[in-house]
């Protein structure tokens, strides 16, 4: 039995690690080039269906300078009969107008550095630590730029 009571959960958690981040929030929040030098964002839960989804999609993507995260997770089976494994799958999306910052990084660069800050290593889902897998980028469409990031991570059966 595959058992995977656990996934709604676990969206919780990734969501809110997300959110906790104000260099994350600001990076897709701010349309500007000086983004980091913005106020904080008081509600960081107003990102929530507009700059960050808890899916594997953004609905309707803007025709104004915006950027977006979104993750799933992917790829789950057996891993010996008591554990499995699987993949924390995220995208970043970014309108070609917002990829240059004042800070000497590419937007999606530092949005995915701050993917990698948080959840690298990270112990809050399954058991052990996540694991980087992989990184790449891909197609969106002619406005925006996107890359994927996704970690391993481990359960019981």
């Amino acid at each position: 039995m595959s058992r995977l009571e656990e996934l709604g959960k676990n969206r919780l958690i990734v969501l809110n690690h997300l959110l906790s981040s104000q260099k994350l929030c600001k990076s897709v929040w701010y349309t500007g080039t000086d983004y980091l030098d913005q106020s904080d964002i008081e509600d960081t839960s107003e990102l929530i269906n507009k700059n960050i989804f808890p899916f594997n999609h953004v609905p309707t993507l803007a025709d104004t300078a915006s950027s977006y995260v979104t993750f799933s997770f992917r790829d789950y089976r057996p891993s010996g009969p008591q554990f499995k494994s699987g993949i924390l799958h995220f995208q970043v999306i970014v309108h070609k107008d917002s990829i240059l910052t004042d800070y000497e990084v590419l937007r999606y660069d530092h949005i995915l550095a701050c993917i990698d800050e948080l959840f690298n290593e990270n112990r809050n889902l399954g058991i052990g630590k996540l694991q980087f897998y992989r990184m790449d980028e891909m197609f969106v469409n002619e406005k925006y730029v996107g890359f994927f990031i996704q970690y391993k991570l481990w359960d019981f059966n």
